[in-house]
Protein backbone atom coordinates (compact mmCIF):
# COMPACT_ATOMS: atom_id res chain seq x y z
CA UNK A 1 0.00 0.00 0.00
CA UNK A 2 1.14 3.33 -0.75
CA UNK A 3 2.50 5.34 1.94
CA UNK A 4 0.49 8.34 2.64
CA UNK A 5 1.90 11.70 1.77
CA UNK A 6 2.79 14.47 4.29
CA UNK A 7 -0.42 16.72 4.52
CA UNK A 8 -0.23 19.68 3.24
CA UNK A 9 -1.76 22.01 5.96
CA UNK A 10 0.56 20.34 8.16
CA UNK A 11 3.75 21.67 6.31
CA UNK A 12 1.99 25.31 5.70
CA UNK A 13 1.57 25.71 9.50
CA UNK A 14 4.57 24.29 10.53
CA UNK A 15 6.15 26.76 7.71
CA UNK A 16 4.38 29.74 9.68
CA UNK A 17 4.91 28.53 13.27
CA UNK A 18 8.63 27.79 12.58
CA UNK A 19 9.34 30.34 9.83
CA UNK A 20 12.07 32.14 12.97
CA UNK A 21 13.38 28.75 14.03
CA UNK A 22 14.12 26.95 11.17
CA UNK A 23 14.34 27.50 7.26
CA UNK A 24 10.92 26.63 5.66
CA UNK A 25 12.84 25.27 3.04
CA UNK A 26 14.62 22.52 5.50
CA UNK A 27 11.33 21.40 7.16
CA UNK A 28 10.10 18.39 4.83
CA UNK A 29 13.70 17.07 4.54
CA UNK A 30 13.77 17.08 8.63
CA UNK A 31 10.59 15.29 8.69
CA UNK A 32 11.75 12.73 6.45
CA UNK A 33 14.78 12.25 8.46
CA UNK A 34 12.94 11.87 11.60
CA UNK A 35 10.67 9.43 9.38
CA UNK A 36 14.21 7.39 8.55
CA UNK A 37 14.74 7.01 11.56
CA UNK A 38 11.14 5.72 12.70
CA UNK A 39 9.79 3.82 10.04
CA UNK A 40 6.21 3.31 12.51
CA UNK A 41 5.59 6.95 12.00
CA UNK A 42 3.40 8.33 9.27
CA UNK A 43 4.98 11.55 8.00
CA UNK A 44 2.21 13.30 9.76
CA UNK A 45 3.27 11.90 12.93
CA UNK A 46 7.05 12.52 11.88
CA UNK A 47 6.04 16.27 11.70
CA UNK A 48 4.42 16.19 14.72
CA UNK A 49 7.81 15.23 16.18
CA UNK A 50 9.36 18.06 14.48
CA UNK A 51 6.58 20.43 16.23
CA UNK A 52 7.35 18.97 19.80
CA UNK A 53 10.99 19.62 19.40
CA UNK A 54 10.15 24.03 19.07
CA UNK A 55 7.14 23.78 21.39
CA UNK A 56 4.31 23.42 18.86
CA UNK A 57 1.91 20.33 17.42
CA UNK A 58 0.50 19.63 14.38
CA UNK A 59 -2.08 17.37 15.52
CA UNK A 60 -4.95 19.37 15.20
CA UNK A 61 -4.53 17.74 11.49
CA UNK A 62 -3.98 14.09 12.71
CA UNK A 63 -6.29 11.23 10.93
CA UNK A 64 -6.85 7.97 13.01
CA UNK A 65 -3.62 6.17 11.32
CA UNK A 66 -1.75 9.13 12.42
CA UNK A 67 -2.69 9.04 16.21
CA UNK A 68 -2.49 5.17 16.19
CA UNK A 69 1.60 5.56 15.05
CA UNK A 70 2.13 8.59 17.19
CA UNK A 71 1.40 6.90 20.14
CA UNK A 72 3.98 3.92 19.85
CA UNK A 73 6.75 6.66 20.41
CA UNK A 74 8.40 8.65 22.72
CA UNK A 75 9.38 12.31 22.05
CA UNK A 76 12.05 12.63 24.32
CA UNK A 77 13.74 9.65 23.06
CA UNK A 78 14.19 10.44 19.70
CA UNK A 79 16.94 12.34 18.41
CA UNK A 80 16.58 14.41 15.59
CA UNK A 81 20.26 14.49 13.71
CA UNK A 82 20.73 16.84 10.78
CA UNK A 83 23.97 18.22 8.78
CA UNK A 84 22.31 21.12 8.13
CA UNK A 85 23.72 23.85 10.76
CA UNK A 86 21.13 25.96 9.97
CA UNK A 87 18.41 23.71 11.85
CA UNK A 88 20.27 23.94 14.92
CA UNK A 89 21.04 27.97 15.23
CA UNK A 90 18.93 30.30 15.98
CA UNK A 91 18.92 32.71 13.19
CA UNK A 92 19.58 35.92 13.96
CA UNK A 93 17.35 38.56 12.74
CA UNK A 94 19.05 42.04 11.02
CA UNK A 95 16.33 42.41 8.42
CA UNK A 96 12.63 42.45 8.53
CA UNK A 97 9.78 44.09 6.57
CA UNK A 98 6.33 43.79 6.69
CA UNK A 99 5.23 43.22 3.18
CA UNK A 100 3.13 40.45 1.46
CA UNK A 101 6.32 40.05 -1.62
CA UNK A 102 7.60 36.62 -1.29
CA UNK A 103 10.56 37.11 -3.25
CA UNK A 104 11.83 40.13 -0.89
CA UNK A 105 10.87 37.79 2.25
CA UNK A 106 13.45 34.76 0.60
CA UNK A 107 16.03 37.58 0.39
CA UNK A 108 15.36 38.87 3.91
CA UNK A 109 15.80 35.21 5.07
CA UNK A 110 18.94 35.23 3.21
CA UNK A 111 20.34 37.91 4.58
CA UNK A 112 19.36 37.13 8.03
CA UNK A 113 21.00 33.26 7.83
CA UNK A 114 23.99 34.75 5.54
CA UNK A 115 24.81 37.06 8.85
CA UNK A 116 23.69 34.42 11.30
CA UNK A 117 26.75 31.90 9.64
CA UNK A 118 29.25 34.57 9.09
CA UNK A 119 28.90 35.25 5.17
CA UNK A 120 29.25 38.75 5.64
CA UNK A 121 30.59 40.24 1.97
CA UNK A 122 27.39 37.59 0.73
CA UNK A 123 25.10 39.93 3.59
CA UNK A 124 26.35 43.18 2.48
CA UNK A 125 25.67 42.19 -1.22
CA UNK A 126 22.21 41.23 -0.63
CA UNK A 127 21.66 44.27 1.41
CA UNK A 128 22.52 46.33 -1.64
CA UNK A 129 19.98 44.21 -4.05
CA UNK A 130 17.37 44.22 -1.21
CA UNK A 131 17.67 48.50 -1.09
CA UNK A 132 17.67 49.00 -4.84
CA UNK A 133 14.43 46.97 -5.31
CA UNK A 134 12.77 48.13 -2.53
CA UNK A 135 13.25 52.07 -3.68
CA UNK A 136 12.66 51.30 -7.11
CA UNK A 137 9.76 49.32 -7.30
CA UNK A 138 7.91 50.21 -3.31
CA UNK A 139 8.92 54.00 -3.66
CA UNK A 140 9.72 54.99 -7.26
CA UNK A 141 7.19 53.49 -8.98
CA UNK A 142 4.55 53.64 -6.66
CA UNK A 143 5.31 57.07 -6.24
CA UNK A 144 5.77 57.79 -10.36
CA UNK A 145 3.44 55.15 -12.01
CA UNK A 146 4.79 54.29 -15.95
CA UNK A 147 1.78 56.38 -17.27
CA UNK A 148 4.42 59.27 -18.42
CA UNK A 149 8.28 59.51 -19.50
CA UNK A 150 8.66 61.61 -17.17
CA UNK A 151 7.83 59.24 -14.44
CA UNK A 152 9.91 55.96 -15.91
CA UNK A 153 12.75 58.31 -16.46
CA UNK A 154 13.59 58.76 -12.75
CA UNK A 155 14.16 54.66 -12.38
CA UNK A 156 14.13 53.65 -16.20
CA UNK A 157 16.81 53.99 -19.04
CA UNK A 158 14.69 55.23 -22.12
CA UNK A 159 17.71 53.64 -24.37
CA UNK A 160 17.75 50.33 -22.61
CA UNK A 161 14.38 50.50 -20.44
CA UNK A 162 16.41 48.67 -18.04
CA UNK A 163 16.13 49.69 -14.55
CA UNK A 164 18.97 52.93 -13.88
CA UNK A 165 22.26 51.88 -11.85
CA UNK A 166 21.91 52.37 -7.95
CA UNK A 167 23.47 55.85 -7.40
CA UNK A 168 21.40 57.15 -10.39
CA UNK A 169 18.30 55.92 -8.24
CA UNK A 170 19.54 57.33 -5.21
CA UNK A 171 20.53 60.67 -6.96
CA UNK A 172 17.12 61.26 -8.58
CA UNK A 173 15.02 60.16 -5.49
CA UNK A 174 17.04 62.57 -3.23
CA UNK A 175 16.18 65.34 -6.34
CA UNK A 176 12.77 64.45 -5.73
CA UNK A 177 12.16 64.70 -2.10
CA UNK A 178 10.11 68.03 -2.23
CA UNK A 179 7.38 65.87 -3.81
CA UNK A 180 7.35 63.63 -0.94
CA UNK A 181 6.16 67.31 0.63
CA UNK A 182 5.89 66.38 4.60
CA UNK A 183 8.24 63.08 4.43
CA UNK A 184 11.03 64.85 2.81
CA UNK A 185 13.29 65.04 5.00
CA UNK A 186 12.39 61.47 5.53
CA UNK A 187 13.61 60.53 1.59
CA UNK A 188 16.55 62.43 2.28
CA UNK A 189 17.70 60.45 5.55
CA UNK A 190 17.09 57.07 3.77
CA UNK A 191 19.19 58.40 1.04
CA UNK A 192 22.15 59.57 3.28
CA UNK A 193 22.06 56.26 5.05
CA UNK A 194 21.86 54.06 1.76
CA UNK A 195 24.69 56.08 0.56
CA UNK A 196 26.96 53.82 2.28
CA UNK A 197 25.51 50.74 0.13
CA UNK A 198 26.38 52.17 -2.71
CA UNK A 199 30.55 52.50 -3.18
CA UNK A 200 30.87 49.59 -0.64
CA UNK A 201 29.10 46.91 -2.30
CA UNK A 202 30.65 47.72 -5.50
CA UNK A 203 33.95 47.40 -4.25
CA UNK A 204 32.57 43.87 -2.64
CA UNK A 205 31.43 42.63 -6.08
CA UNK A 206 34.01 43.41 -8.39
CA UNK A 207 37.38 43.85 -5.71
CA UNK A 208 39.04 40.28 -5.22
CA UNK A 209 40.52 41.81 -2.55
CA UNK A 210 37.66 43.48 -0.36
CA UNK A 211 35.71 41.18 2.12
CA UNK A 212 33.10 42.52 4.80
CA UNK A 213 33.48 42.07 8.28
CA UNK A 214 30.49 42.02 10.79
CA UNK A 215 31.38 45.52 11.80
CA UNK A 216 30.65 46.87 8.51
CA UNK A 217 27.14 45.87 8.50
CA UNK A 218 26.80 46.45 11.94
CA UNK A 219 27.72 50.28 11.67
CA UNK A 220 24.83 50.49 8.56
CA UNK A 221 22.18 49.85 10.79
CA UNK A 222 20.06 48.26 7.66
CA UNK A 223 17.12 47.59 9.52
CA UNK A 224 16.68 51.45 10.68
CA UNK A 225 16.80 52.02 6.49
CA UNK A 226 14.27 49.15 6.02
CA UNK A 227 12.30 50.72 8.85
CA UNK A 228 12.15 54.49 7.29
CA UNK A 229 11.65 52.87 3.70
CA UNK A 230 8.15 50.94 5.27
CA UNK A 231 7.20 54.37 6.50
CA UNK A 232 7.89 56.10 3.40
CA UNK A 233 6.13 53.37 1.30
CA UNK A 234 2.91 54.06 3.37
CA UNK A 235 2.93 57.17 2.78
CA UNK A 236 2.32 57.23 -1.22
CA UNK A 237 -1.32 56.68 -1.87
Amino acid sequence: MREPELNPKILSFLKEKLHEKISEKTIPSAISRIRGANPSLTLNAAAEVLASKYGSSVQKFFNDRDRDTFKTIKIEKIGIKTSNPRERHKIIIIAKYDSDDKMLKAHLEEINETYTFGCYTSTFILCRKVLENLLIHHVLIKKYPSNSLQHKEKYLDNRTWRFLPFNKILSNLRNSSNDFVAKRQLVERICDLAEGFKDDANNMTHSWYHLAKKSEIDEKNFQQILDFLAELEKSIP
